[in-house]
């Protein structure tokens, strides 16, 4: 009878480090890449309609472009982690943004952590030193960035780190 490999993936309670968080951010800023892309081809578009005899692509100021993009970037951060905890990057790498109690952080607390992430990101390389792998802005907001890799869409209820020595609970 043939024995199973052991897992080599991380515990569920255990606190995401700096690896796992930077490739979420990659993730995650492909998908504000591609959306404000998105958005410019639809502005574009709108322009064309409007006036094709005169049309020429626009040419987006820094000006304009930065605070949509952080506005952009500061909701979408904001929806996933209030929602789910996870924003498209974290469900894709196995990561969930929690509170200190490992409930989800609520709208005022995400709103917060996405801005401080946004304008102050080299706050999240905290994590690399942190004993706790916790980032600056985790310390301010009391949140942490845990393993959880379960393919619920963020939906299933979070499990106390209590009850994570029960491997039928995470089920």
């Amino acid at each position: 009878m043939r024995r199973a490999a052991p897992s080599t993936a991380p515990a569920p309670d255990r606190t995401a480090g700096i690896v796992t968080r930077l490739l979420a951010a990659v993730i995650d800023a492909a998908v504000i890449g591609a959306v404000s892309g998105l958005l410019y081809l639809g502005v574009s578009g709108l322009v064309f309609m409007l006036r094709p005899g005169s049309f020429s692509w626009p040419q987006p100021d820094l000006i304009v472009s930065l605070p949509l993009l952080i506005v952009l970037t500061t909701v979408y951060l904001t929806s996933g982690w209030a929602t789910t905890g996870r924003s498209y990057g974290a469900g894709l790498i196995g990561v969930r943004v929690l509170s200190e109690r490992r409930q989800l952080l609520g709208w005022t607390r995400a709103g917060i952590r996405a801005v401080f992430c946004v304008i102050f990101p080299i706050g999240l390389l905290w994590a690399a030193v942190s004993p706790t792998r916790r980032s600056i802005q985790d310390i301010l907001l009391g949140s942490m960035v845990i393993y959880d890799w379960r393919k619920d869409g963020g939906m299933a209820v979070i499990v106390p780190i209590t009850d994570v020595r029960d491997p039928g609970s995470l089920l």
